[in-house]
C-alpha cells in the first residue's frame, strides 16, 4: 500500500510540473506576436500531448508490474493460510499418509507381480502413440504393445497416479495373487515418476459391451451359444472370487464393459480397482461384519444379473432408471410373462430355437436382481444353474465354439494361432489355490 501511495504522489507531481511548464511556455512563446503564435501553437500542442500521454502510460506500467503481482501473491498466501484449518490439515495429512502407504505396498508387490522396464514398454507401444491407443477408462488410457518377437500385450497407462494409488494396489493384489481362466491375466507393472503402467494379456475381441450395444459390431452378432458361454464363464470367475479359501474377494464394479473376450470368446473379468478382500474390512467380529459381507457380495450378484439382462434383451440395462424397488419388481415381473418376454428378447436371438434356454437364463437373472439382497443366490449357485442350461445347448468345448465362429463369419476360414493370443512367458510368483474335485 505504501508503494501505491508513493507512485500516486509521483504521478500527481509530474502532472503538476507538466502543467506549470506548459503555462510558462505559453507566456514566453506566445505573449506578444500573434502571427508567430499561430505558426507554433499546433505543433507544440501535439508534441506536449504526446509526452504527457507517454508519462501517464509509463507510470501505469510501473504500477501494474510492481503492485499487481504482489497483491495477487499476498491474496494466494492469505487463501492458503485460511485453507489450513485444523480439519483440512488433518484430512490432507491423512490423504498423504494413504498415498505413502500405497506407494510402499506397490513396491512390496514386486515380489508377487513382475516389475517391468519403462523403456521396454514405451518402445513396445511406439512411445504411447495414438496409433496404439485401444481404449480410455476412468483410471487411464489403454495401449497395445507389440514386442520385438511379435507378441501382443495391453498396457494401462495411469499418469496422474496419486489419486489412483489405492485402486492400483487393489488391482495388483487381486490379479497378482489369484489366477483363474476367467480373470484377466496380469503380466507385470512399472513405476516411473508419477506414472504407473499395468501390463495385461491382450484380448483380441475387446469388451462385451461393444459386442452387445455397439453399431460397429452389429454385423457380427453374438449367437446364443456364445452369449451363454460368456454368461457361464463370468459366473465361474465370480464364484471363484466369492468362494476362495483365503477369504471372499468382491469385485464391486461388474458390468459388460469390464468383461473382456479372447479369440474364443472366453470371458475375462477386469477392472479390479474397487475390489476388496472382505475378511480385511474390519477386525470387529459380529453382526456388522456379516451384514457388510452379505451386502457387498450381493452387490456383485446384482451386477451380474444386469449383465445377463443385457445378453438376453440387447438393451443397456445399466442406464435404466428404476426410482424404486417396486418399479424394478414390476418390470422383472413383466419380463417373465410370455407375451412381454417375446417383445423384450433381443431380435437377433428370435427364431434360433433357444427360446426355452433363454427363458431359463432370464429366471436366473431375475433371481440375481431381487430387490432384497438376502434373497439373491450365491454366485456358486448361479454358476451351477447356468452350467445346467449350457448342457442343454450342447456347447461344451472350444472346438465347437471354433466351428460356430466359422459358421457365423466371426473367424476367417483359414486361421492359425494369432500373435495377439500367444503366451508371454514372465516369472510371476502367485498363490496357487487348489479347489475340490468339483473345481470352479
Amino acid at each position: 500500500m505504501a508503494l501505491v501511495a508513493k507512485l500516486a504522489l509521483l504521478l500527481i507531481h509530474i502532472l503538476s510540473v507538466a502543467g506549470n511548464g506548459y503555462s510558462s511556455l505559453q507566456e514566453n512563446y506566445y505573449g506578444s506576436e500573434d502571427e508567430h503564435r499561430k505558426k507554433l501553437d499546433p505543433s507544440f500542442k501535439s508534441g506536449f500531448a504526446t509526452g504527457y500521454a507517454f508519462s501517464v502510460v509509463s507510470i501505469l506500467a510501473i504500477f501494474m508490474s510492481c503492485c499487481v503481482p504482489w497483491a495477487r501473491l499476498n491474496k494466494r498466501k492469505r487463501n492458503k493460510i485460511m485453507m489450513k484449518t485444523p480439519m483440512t490439515t488433518s484430512l490432507m495429512e491423512r490423504r498423504e499418509k494413504k498415498i505413502k502407504e500405497a506407494n510402499e505396498q506397490i513396491c512390496m508387490l514386486g515380489n508377487i507381480v513382475k516389475r517391468m522396464s519403462f523403456v521396454g514398454i514405451s518402445k513396445a507401444t511406439a512411445n504411447f502413440s495414438q496409433a496404439n491407443k485401444i481404449g480410455l477408462g476412468r483410471m487411464g488410457t489403454m495401449y497395445m504393445a507389440i514386442l520385438p518377437d511379435g507378441r501382443f500385450l495391453a498396457v494401462k497407462r495411469i499418469v496422474d497416479s496419486q489419486q489412483f494409488e489405492e485402486q492400483i494396489v487393489s488391482e495388483l493384489k487381486t490379479l497378482g495373487t489369484i489366477k483363474h481362466k476367467n480373470l484377466l491375466p496380469l503380466f507385470g507393472f512399472c513405476v516411473e515418476s508419477n506414472t504407473r503402467l499395468l501390463v495385461y494379456k491382450y484380448m483380441s475381441n475387446g469388451n462385451l459391451f461393444d459386442w452387445i450395444h455397439s453399431v460397429k459390431h452389429r454385423r457380427k452378432t453374438l449367437q446364443w451359444p456364445l452369449r451363454l458361454k460368456v454368461a457361464v464363464g463370468v459366473a465361474r470367475g465370480l464364484a471363484r472370487l466369492h468362494h476362495g479359501r483365503r477369504g471372499q474377494v468382491v469385485h464391486l464394479n461388474i458390468s459388460s464393459k469390464c468383461i473382456l473376450l479372447d479369440k474364443n470368446f472366453e470371458p475375462k473379468l477386469s477392472n479390479f480397482g474397487k475390489a476388496m478382500l472382505i475378511t480385511s474390512m474390519s477386525n470387529t467380529p459380529g453382526v456388522h461384519d456379516e451384514f457388510c459381507e452379505m451386502a457387498l457380495v450381493k452387490e456383485d450378484v446384482h451386477g451380474f444379473g444386469v449383465v445377463l439382462l443385457e445378453l438376453i434383451t440387447g438393451m443397456d440395462c445399466s442406464r435404466m432408471n428404476f426410482s424404486s424397488n417396486s418399479i424394478l419388481n414390476e418390470w422383472i415381473g413383466n419380463l417373465l410373462s410370455t407375451s412381454y418376454f417375446n417383445d423384450a428378447m433381443d431380435r437377433f436371438l428370435i427364431g434360433q430355437g433357444f427360446d426355452d434356454e433363454i427363458f431359463q437364463l432370464l429366471k436366473v437373472a431375475c433371481n440375481c436382481l431381487d430387490c432384497i439382497p438376502d434373497r439373491r443366490p450365491s454366485m456358486f449357485q448361479v454358476y451351477k444353474d447356468i452350467k445346467a442350461i449350457t448342457k442343454r445347448c450342447e456347447v461344451v468345448d472350444d472346438s465347437e465354439i471354433q466351428m460356430l465362429l466359422l459358421k457365423t463369419n466371426l473367424l476367417p476360414a483359414k486361421t492359425g494361432p494369432k500373435l495377439a493370443d500367444l503366451y508371454f512367458p514372465v516369472s510371476i510368483m502367485f498363490i496357487n489355490h487348489h479347489v475340490r474335485s468339483n473345481r470352479i
